[in-house]
């Protein structure tokens, strides 16, 4: 997650950097232009701008750190009540200063270089006219009107004056679609965490679950079942996976294994096996693959014959006798027991209590993964959309001067300059729906296969609906600003200061 978090920043502040050089390059086109004829060449200014951008990413990464460093003092608390330890110290090593200072300085220094392509070798004669910036313009706006032609409203005004930039458009869908992403995965976190905890507690009926080193032959009560457990390596697919092989003896009231529609399955037949979601999401293993298991240099091979859905976690059940036959076990031997009452002490005992405060540590971990995704979506979303309107208001000051000298009120040039961009917001919500959630499970999936665990994805409605209003409450909050600003731009009422092409 810190990795994660450090990527979508950086991203999102090398974007700001491109968006700041647009606008720069744009409205100081003339300037870069009378340098360029008093004999300055393309790669002294663009070293100016890459140094300038070294200089604000190493002071701002320096601050950032400080700040981080006393900061963390928060996750730290929080683990050591998270997980029930103590003695969790902050530490800062050369790598992690190395990566906080120049990995993000390199990043922006390189986003610096290329957006200097936007002047890169044109005519000092041509900056300074501008006549490209003009003819811009002009095909912004007949490509405008071609498409709101198309586009079944009444008032078209509003549409064809956001439309001419299509810029702002790109940026708003830009960032619906990273919100839509951290949110629906902060979301699919939660949701994840609640369907491992019942996974692990559905059909598991023990109250105790006792572990032995070595294999054991005696008799056991009426309520305990035995099982023999080994720590094998499977592979599937040409994937190498760590999994535990458990051998069951029988299923019943202590113990029962359950499929998609909740019906108890009957015990594995020999040679096949029943496998855990986990191998069946994030593995893509299926019914009727074949499983090659290896333990201790002995390999067996089963079919896959169903999916337990509340399987052990990285546990796969085939039939016990099979499994003794395979890891050369002793025939009727067992290492571990399932059982609604203490058995012998001479294992290792975990009480279903145990296991349930274990399953919510996990639990908790996940859902301060959740904040942070949702957490990183709303800043996304805010800075990118800022950007869109922003990008919006400055382009069109001259014309709400002009506007509001006509008598148009300030009801009507938000309407018309700013509301437009309400339902273009809803039109990219919905357009990036399914492409947003398709690219959280694709997160998702590639997050549990690095790191060995099972993060069950999942969506329901409820989280859609919250993600809509909270994309919506974000939009008022950054509309509300810019309102002020029309307001501002309105009481002013000169556009001779305001740059017809800006």
């Amino acid at each position: 997650m810190a990795y994660i978090f450090l990527f979508a920043m950086s991203m999102l502040t090398a974007f700001v950097f491109i968006m700041f050089f647009y606008r720069f390059f744009r409205s100081a086109k003339k300037q870069i232009g009378c340098l360029k004829s008093l004999g300055f060449m393309d790669s002294e200014i663009r070293s100016f701008f890459i140094l300038f951008t070294a200089c604000i990413s190493i002071a701002g990464a320096a601050a950032g750190m400080l700040c981080g460093y006393f900061l963390s003092d928060i996750l730290v608390r929080a683990n050591e009540k998270t997980c029930s330890v103590t003695g969790l110290i902050r530490e800062v090593t050369p790598v992690s200063t190395a990566i906080g200072l120049l990995g993000g300085t390199a990043v922006f220094c390189l986003t610096a270089f290329l957006s200097y392509h936007f002047i890169k070798g044109k005519e000092p004669g041509l900056l300074i006219a501008g006549k490209a910036a003009r003819q811009n313009i002009a095909a912004g706006l007949s490509a405008a009107e071609r498409m709101v032609r198309i586009i079944p409203v009444k008032d078209k005004f509003p549409l064809r004056i956001a439309l001419r930039k299509p810029l702002a458009v790109f940026l708003i869908f830009a960032a619906v679609m990273a919100f839509n992403v951290c949110f629906i995965l902060g979301r699919s976190l939660n949701i994840s965490s609640q369907k491992v905890m019942d996974s692990q507690t559905e059909g598991h009926h023990y109250q105790y679950n006792t572990s032995y080193d070595e294999y054991k032959y005696e008799t056991l009560p009426a309520d305990a079942l035995p099982y023999l457990l080994s720590d094998t390596v499977i592979e599937a697919g040409g994937q190498k996976i760590e999994q535990s092989v458990c051998g069951l003896y029988g299923l019943g009231n202590v113990f029962e294994l359950l499929d998609k529609t909740g019906q108890a399955l009957p015990d594995p037949e020999p040679g096949e096996a029943y496998i855990n979601p986990q191998l069946a999401e994030i593995y893509n293993v299926h019914v009727g693959d074949e499983l090659s298991v290896t333990s201790d240099s002995k390999t067996a091979t089963y079919t896959v014959s169903e999916i337990a859905e509340n399987a052990q976690l990285k546990t796969v059940y085939v039939d016990a006798a099979a499994l003794s036959r395979d890891i050369k076990a002793p025939m009727g031997s067992y290492n571990g027991v399932w059982s609604m009452s203490r058995v012998p002490e001479d294992g290792t005992t975990v009480s279903k209590a145990q296991i349930r405060q274990a399953l919510e540590r996990d639990a908790t971990s996940n859902k301060t993964s959740a904040v942070i995704n949702q957490v990183i979506g709303a800043v996304i979303g805010c800075i990118l959309l800022f950007l869109a309107l922003y990008l919006n208001f400055q382009d069109n000051q001259r014309d709400i001067s002009i506007l509001h000298l006509l008598g148009y009120s300030r009801k009507e040039i938000r309407k018309m300059m700013i509301h437009i961009y309400r339902p273009i917001v809803w039109t990219a919500f919905l357009i990036t729906l399914i492409p947003g959630i398709l690219t959280a499970r694709t997160i998702q999936k590639a997050l549990s296969a690095a790191i060995h665990d099972y993060m069950p994805f999942g969506v329901n409605f409820i989280g859609l609906l919250l993600l809509f209003v909270f994309l919506n409450i974000i939009y008022q909050l950054v509309e509300s600003v810019f309102s002020i600003g029309i307001l501002q731009s309105c009481k002013k009422g000169d556009i001779s200061g305001i740059s017809a092409s800006s």
